[in-house]
Order: C-alpha cells, then sequence, then structure tokens
C-alpha cells in the first residue's frame, strides 16, 4: 500500500502441509488472523472484514473452496514440494501464488497481498491513467516487448503490455496486468541480479540487466530487461517503462562455446589418462595426439602409430568431408608393397558389403574377414582382416580410419580399443577444423546442383521457357527471403506460372531498360533459406527447366557439409560439384553486409535494394521514385523517406564503420 494507505487486513488459512511459523513470521507487517479451517474462510472473512484471504495449501480442491466462498482476493501459498501448480491455482480462482522457497519471491509475499489489494481497490483507475501519448512514448522507445509499471501503487504493479511481451512471454494482458514483473522469474533466476535492477528502480536509474525468465507455461528463456523511469509534468516518477529482449540464442551460443570448449579439455584429459593408463597401441598413438599441430600430421602419425605396434601391417585414412558419394585414402602407412593396392582405390559409402562403408553409415567400429582376397569390389586386399573404425565427435563424422592385418580374427577388445582410439582422433580433429575455421580467413566456395523439376525455381524456369540469373537477394523480418533474378529471354509469367508451393509471390521490378527483373519472394524452409541457416552467403545462381546451381561461401567445411546434408533432405538429386578455398580480408564482405543489415529496417532495406536493382541511381533514372514507391505499396513521400535512411546509414558504416 502507499504511504497514506493502512495495513491490510489478511486472514491466514493456514493448513498442515506449510509452516505455520514461518508464514506468519513472513505476513507479520500485515494485520492478521490466523484459521485452519478451509470451510469457515468466506465466513470469517466477512466478519472480519478482511482485504485478502492468504491460503496456504497443496490441495486443488482447497482452492477452488476457499475462492467461491470469497468477495476479496485470494493469494495461494505454495509449499515447495508440493503437487499444486501455479498455473492450476491461477486458473482456480487465486490472484497470485507464492512458493514457498528460500529467496525474494516469498520474503516479499506482504508487498504481493498488498498489490492484489490495491489492484482490487484502484486498478481500474490505476489503468485508466494510461492514456494513448504515454503508450505512444513508451512504443517509441523500442521494437520489442514493452511494459509499464506504476510507481504509485504498491510494489509497482504492470499496467500495460504490448503484443511482442504477450507473445514473448506467454502471458496474455489479462493475466500480466496487476502484478509486478517478477512473476516471470522463477528457481534458476539469479537473485543477485534481480536485486540489482530492484536497486536501480528504487533509485529512478535506469538499468539493464539479463534474467533467466518463465514463460507462462514455464519454458524458461533468457530475456534482457531494460528499465528507465518515466516523469510527470511535476519531475516525479510516476511510471517505469520496460523494454523485454529474448536473448535466448545468443545466450545459448555462448553457453555451447563454453561447454565446447570444456569437452575439448575433457577429451584431452581423457587422452591423457588413457596415455597414462592403457599400455601398447592405444598408449602410442594417443601420445601423439597431443604433440600434432595440424590434422594432416594427425592422421599421417596415428596411420605410422597403428602399423608399427607390430600387430597391424596397413592403415589409411579417408575424409567423409564434401565428398559423401566415395571413401579414397588421405593418409596411409605400412611397407610400399603392402600399400600399392591403395592406389586408386574409391570405397562406395553405399555399398553394405565393405567395412568402411558400414563404419561410415553407421559410425560404429566395423571389422570383417578378407576371406579370398576381397573386401572392396574394385581392390585387392593382401590381408586377412580389416578393421573400420569412424572418426567421430559430437555427432560430426570427420573420416574412417581402415586398418589391415594377417591376424585372422579381431576380437572385441581390439575393437573396444580402436573405438576410444576414434573417438580420441576424432576430437582432436575437431579441434584442428575449429581452430583453423577461428584463426584463418579461408572460406570456401562451393558448387552445388540440385536437378530437381518440383522446386519451384525449376518449375518457374519451365513455365517461363527461360533461364534465371542471380541479381541480390535479401531478408526479411518475417522470415522470408526475397530472390532477385533476371529473365533471359525476357519473359512476362502468367499469373498461373507463379502459383507454386513454397513460393510466396513474384513481383516484376521497374526498369528503364529492357531487361525483365522479377523479385521472388519465398517462405521458411526454401533453398536459399538453407543457405543463410548453415551461415553461407549465396554470390551466384543459375536456374533453367532441369535443375539450379548454386555458388555459395561457406566458413568452414563443417558448415559446408550441414549445408550439403540439408540439401540432400529437401530435394532430389542434390550433389556437390566443386570445392575451392577462397582467402577472405579479415574485415570480411560478408560482416561488413552483415553490419549493414543489422542497422537497416526492412523497409530501408527494400527501399535500397529496389531502387539499386531497378537503375534508380543511374543517370538519367532508369525508374522513377513514384514507380519503386508503388512496387513498395506506399506513398512516394514514404519511399523517399526510407530511401535517404538507408542511404545515410550505408555511408556513415562506410566511412565511420559505425551506425548512422
Amino acid at each position: 500500500m502507499d504511504a497514506t494507505s493502512s495495513r491490510a487486513r489478511v486472514l491466514a488459512v493456514v493448513g498442515p502441509a506449510v509452516d505455520r511459523e514461518r508464514l506468519l513470521d513472513v505476513l507479520s507487517p500485515l494485520s492478521v488472523s490466523v484459521t485452519s479451517s478451509v470451510g469457515a474462510a468466506g465466513q470469517r472473512a466477512e466478519d472480519e472484514q478482511a482485504d485478502c484471504v492468504v491460503l496456504a495449501t497443496d490441495r486443488l480442491a482447497d482452492v477452488e473452496a476457499v475462492h467461491g466462498a470469497l468477495s476479496v482476493p485470494l493469494v495461494v501459498v505454495v509449499p515447495s514440494d508440493g503437487d499444486l501448480s501455479a498455473a492450476a491455482a491461477r486458473d482456480a480462482g487465486a490472484a497470485d501464488v507464492v512458493p514457498v522457497v528460500d529467496s525474494n519471491l516469498f520474503e516479499r509475499l506482504p508487498e504481493r497481498v498488498e498489490s492484489v489489494v490495491a489492484w482490487r481497490r484502484r486498478g481500474a483507475a490505476a489503468a485508466s491513467k494510461i492514456t494513448d501519448d504515454l503508450k505512444e512514448q513508451a512504443i517509441d522507445e523500442a521494437p520489442v516487448g514493452i511494459t509499464i509499471a506504476d510507481c504509485s501503487l504498491p510494489d509497482r504493479p504492470l499496467v500495460y503490455v504490448n503484443e511482442a511481451f504477450e507473445t514473448m512471454t506467454g502471458y496474455s494482458a489479462d493475466a500480466a496486468l496487476g502484478r509486478n514483473c517478477r512473476y516471470l522469474q522463477g528457481p534458476n533466476t539469479d537473485p543477485e541480479r534481480v536485486a540489482e535492477l530492484r536497486r536501480a528502480i528504487e533509485a529512478e536509474e535506469s538499468a539493464s540487466v539479463e534474467l533467466l525468465n518463465y514463460r507462462a507455461n514455464g519454458e524458461t528463456f533468457w530475456n534482457r530487461v531494460d528499465v528507465a523511469p518515466l516523469s510527470g509534468p511535476d519531475g516525479e516518477v510516476t511510471h517505469y517503462v520496460g523494454f523485454q529482449t529474448d536473448i535466448t540464442e545468443r545466450v545459448r551460443a555462448e553457453a555451447a562455446a563454453e561447454r565446447y570448449a570444456e569437452r575439448v579439455d575433457e577429451e584431452r584429459a581423457r587422452l591423457q589418462t588413457l596415455v597414462e593408463h592403457i599400455e601398447g597401441l592405444l598408449e602410442d598413438v594417443t601420445s601423439a595426439l597431443v604433440r600434432a599441430e595440424s590434422r594432416q600430421e594427425l592422421e599421417a602419425t596415428v596411420c605410422d602409430r597403428v602399423t608399427a605396434a607390430g600387430s597391424f601391417d596397413c592403415a589409411w585414412v579417408g575424409h567423409c568431408d564434401l565428398s559423401p558419394a566415395v571413401i579414397v585414402p588421405n593418409e596411409r602407412a605400412g611397407a610400399d608393397a603392402n600399400t600399392n593396392f591403395l592406389d586408386g582405390l574409391e570405397i562406395d559409402r553405399s555399398d553394405p558389403a565393405d567395412p568402411t562403408a558400414r563404419a561410415a553409415e553407421t559410425r560404429t567400429v566395423q571389422s570383417a574377414a578378407v576371406g579370398d582376397g576381397s573386401v572392396s569390389a574394385e581392390a585387392f586386399v593382401p590381408f586377412d582382416s580389416v578393421i573400420a573404425v569412424p572418426l567421430v565427435h559430437s555427432g560430426t563424422l570427420y573420416g574412417v580410419l581402415t586398418v589391415y592385418t594377417d591376424v585372422a580374427e579381431l576380437d572385441d577388445q581390439v575393437r573396444v580399443v580402436f573405438g576410444t582410439l576414434g573417438r580420441a582422433v576424432g576430437a582432436a580433429i575437431d579441434a584442428f577444423e575449429s581452430r583453423r575455421s577461428l584463426l584463418s580467413d579461408e572460406r570456401l566456395e562451393l558448387e552445388l546442383e540440385v536437378r530437381d523439376e518440383t522446386q519451384p525455381l525449376v518449375r518457374l524456369a519451365a513455365a517461363g521457357d527461360c533461364e534465371l540469373s542471380y541479381r541480390g537477394s535479401a531478408q526479411h523480418d518475417d522470415g522470408t527471403v526475397s530472390l532477385f533474378v533476371s529473365t533471359d529471354p525476357a519473359t512476362e509469367f502468367e499469373e498461373a506460372d507463379t502459383d507454386l508451393d513454397g513460393l510466396r509471390s513474384v513481383d516484376v521490378l521497374p526498369r528503364g531498360d529492357d531487361a525483365e527483373l522479377y523479385e521472388l519472394t519465398f517462405a521458411d524452409g526454401s533453398l536459399v533459406h538453407l543457405v543463410a541457416d548453415a551461415g553461407g552467403r549465396l554470390v551466384d545462381l543459375e536456374v533453367d527447366r532441369l535443375g539450379c546451381r548454386f555458388t555459395v561461401v561457406v566458413p568452414d567445411r563443417v558448415a559446408g557439409r550441414a549445408l550439403l546434408d540439408d540439401f540432400k533432405t529437401v530435394a532430389a538429386n542434390a550433389e556437390l560439384r566443386s570445392v575451392t578455398n577462397r582467402s577472405e580480408p579479415p574485415e570480411a564482405r560478408r560482416e561488413f553486409v552483415a553490419s549493414v543489415n543489422d542497422d537497416l529496417t526492412d523497409r530501408q532495406q527494400s527501399a535500397l535494394q529496389l531502387a539499386y536493382l531497378g537503375g534508380y541511381f543511374e543517370w538519367p533514372h532508369a525508374v522513377t521514385g513514384d514507380e519503386l514507391a508503388e512496387t513498395m505499396g506506399v506513398s512516394r513521400a514514404t519511399f523517399h523517406q526510407h530511401l535517404h535512411a538507408a542511404e545515410r546509414k550505408l555511408i556513415s558504416r562506410f566511412f565511420d564503420g559505425e551506425p548512422y
């Protein structure tokens, strides 16, 4: 309650499930009477003119019974080991639900009681104070979840939330209003960060903290909370505006990076343990892993140490990176007379008879007796047995170590040792690949061909009897992607030609020459989306009635493998045609473009790209501002407003390196 109000009169209904003494101690700042009878709660509350009833229970039936007999708000206190959920209690009529936990969620029970009482008395009046001007002021501050809390009411309850807040948290406006935003906290919310936020509010200052919050369905999410005071005409702080941003993906990415570093450390520690405790082959090879300085050296050393152990005569490592159709020897070891059969060896990964192919497919150690000397259909193997070991780490298959011996039969212990070796080598390769990706300016350029006549791009080219050529692309805030293409020969598509699954719209763009330029807008899940999802950059695209040829730059081989796998999932006959190493400067074009795109709004980016592709920047103009405005569906003045804002940001980023 505020400074002019008397303490709330509370009837506490305390059952055996809650520590009676602790509850009454927490409620001591209020005027409290006590009963243990659920059935008598309604009459007692009326006789004593209670402002609120606090019911301590873990039974839903108690909540329903007491609420049905009351004309005042009901606050339910739930024991930490009880089965009653907060959602169920609220559905049964509770105005607020407070868990008995060792945190401020329970210690601030008096404020929460006074809050529901004040909301019952003055909530409607408080809500009516939210004028359109105040809403507009708050909404103009940020394009994210927005809340407004009233500082004149006890515990500063929310009196306004926007739709973004409802979507992000899962709480409707009815469920959110009248309560302090604290209800988003939960058992794993950091109390120190909460205290930091509270101190700033009490000092009437702005603050920004990152909190683990809970949605209405109990799902956790990371929330960056920015709060700022709003003052009335007299300069006194009357409200607090809060900006809520879901940063879950960023925090999870950071946590994943930390976990990855921990896994690498753990893997290296495990390798050290193997060196100390396992004799023979495994000890010898794992010690070499620690000293290797490159992936090539690592794989060569593994082959050398395996063949030097005495029992194994030939070993080779074949990569499974970006060449899924066949596995070929990359590094090998053994006497020349024993390795000649490896020259020109190619193992079909789809061959179920070959242990190397089976190891790649199943990601488990495979062994076989050579028998008549033919394991691979295309090579004579001069040994009695073969064992194939997948080199795997964190779900990624980097290659297969294939080892040959004249031992007639390989026992389970050998397979166990080699399985451990394969995981160790896979972890080491993963570390090399990750380090190379972080330290190198090299990127991979992939040429991918999709010969799938059902793809919307292919169907569009077939319908227009033309070829489509890449002119640019843009991602939009709603998750769609626009692809800008020209046609050869110039083509005018019929409406029936563009009614294709996955293709949201096909719009002709105004140009001053005879070329036909189209904007193709794709819904989520298209091949163009997959390129962006894999961290790639589309640099060229050609489409005809037979298929598509994508040229994509990706950061590393891991991203390339993921993109190829994704293409194969959604399209038939997707193949990798070529891989080229490309060097990019430290300030890569992709980073520059990404930073500019972060500064531009969706409409500003559209205006800039349409003007560029349409020839607006040529002199004389190949297209007018009126034509471009009509294409965007806006007025001429609005189009130029978006275009000039985009130009300012682009030029500022070019000269200053900072957003305008």
